[in-house]
């Protein structure tokens, strides 16, 4: 799961969240970026690489 927000400086944050199909396990990782054309590429990249690998593509609401 990604998710991306602004902090209270304006910075942009991305967030990922993992989670194990056959256990508990999971993680997080946190990318802080300055501009968001930036984050949003960071984004862009990491869709293309769920995407080679089967993932598809939910947007929460």
């Amino acid at each position: 799961m990604l998710e991306l927000s602004r902090d209270l400086l304006g910075d942009y944050v991305l967030r990922r969240h993992w989670f194990g199909l056959t256990n508990r396990r999971g993680g997080m990782k946190q990318q802080v970026f300055v501009e968001e054309e930036d984050a949003m590429r960071e984004v862009a990249k990491i869709e293309r690489s769920r995407m080679r690998h089967g993932y598809q593509l939910k947007q929460m609401e």
